[in-house]
């Protein structure tokens, strides 16, 4: 009997021991020479002019607080080499893991990129439904979908993008403007689309800020 509960320790220990191996590695680099981490991430705000809110590129539920003040200026919130939905990739140096964001401190910012779709209002966004010509495409859940959708609005959720995009359109080059509920997963989706090959890629975000008409409720 001991023998067995030895046995089960054992197994429940290394469980753990590489589920916590996979958790760290989503959002982190190994701790390199100078003790900071390499995080990659989308600028969504500048706080007080000394922090910056960057949200994890791969899993949108994870978000870094930056604290930029000791290496960076950024006044009225935007400065000519930190715009906000660039996608950085940066060394930091972890404060306190345990907030939500994570408080770190900045080292380097190693990458500053603009994102290769564009991102639209509602009013803008309207504007060009309105013309046509467009493909509109909500990467909600189905159920959330259902609960209402803008007019002609293809459902393809955010986790079936790469899988099934390409029964909506295959032609690279169909201006696809796309939004979700809040505006999180739409940045996520263009990003992909864009990877894939779609050059005319619109963001225009969440369906919580769509005045507009909507059809399902």
């Amino acid at each position: 009997m001991k023998k067995q509960l030895l046995i089960i320790s054992i197994i429940l220990t290394i469980i753990l021991v590489v589920s916590g191996c996979k958790t760290n590695s989503i959002t982190e680099t190994p701790d390199s020479e100078n003790g900071s981490i390499g995080i990659s991430g989308r600028i969504i705000e500048i706080v007080d002019k000394e922090h910056i809110i960057i949200r994890n590129e791969e899993d949108t539920s994870i978000y870094f607080k930056i604290d930029i003040s000791g290496g960076m200026t950024v006044a009225s919130g935007v400065d000519a080499n930190l715009n906000p939905d660039n996608v950085i990739t940066a060394d930091v140096k972890m404060i306190n893991s345990d907030t939500i964001p994570r408080e770190t401190e900045l080292v380097s910012i190693t990458g500053n990129n603009s994102p290769d779709y564009r991102i639209l209002n509602a009013k803008q966004a309207k504007a060009m439904i309105d013309e046509g010509g467009v493909l509109i495409v909500d990467v909600r859940t189905r159920t959330e979908y259902e609960s209402g959708y803008i007019h002609e609005a293809y459902n393809v959720p955010l986790d079936q993008i790469k899988k099934s995009f390409k029964n909506i359109t295959e032609n690279k080059d169909d201006k696809i403007l796309v939004y979700c509920r809040s505006g999180n997963r739409s940045k996520v989706a263009a990003r992909i689309l864009t990877e894939m090959g779609y050059t005319n890629v619109y963001d225009f975000g969440g369906i919580v800020d769509w005045p507009y008409d909507v059809e399902g409720q």
